[in-house]
């Protein structure tokens, strides 16, 4: 079911088949100089904040990072290239 999700998220930011596999991290590769995250545990919020952070290893000009919840402030995700995109937890129907 995530790896569905995934392609799915993958395709709508890149539109390219999502051939491979996610990190532990949600790091599903990089398109175009931007690293794509998706941080989505099942029946569990997720939250992009400084402690996942810390688990972004891959550099990239920008971020596109979907979680269900985000504690960064504008100010915080414009300096560091991060578009942060709410998860739909209906995404979960596909």
């Amino acid at each position: 079911m995530i790896h569905k999700i995934q392609q799915y998220i993958w395709y709508t930011e890149t539109h390219s088949p999502f051939t491979k596999q996610a990190t532990a991290q949600g790091y599903l590769g990089k398109y175009n100089q931007t690293g794509i995250y998706f941080h989505y545990v099942p029946n569990e919020v997720t939250t992009l904040d400084d402690t996942y952070l810390m688990n972004v290893i891959e550099k990239a000009e920008q971020y596109i990072i979907y979680a269900d919840m985000c504690l960064l402030s504008d100010k915080t995700l414009h300096k560091l290239n991060i578009i942060f995109k709410k998860i739909p937890r209906d995404i979960s129907k596909i």
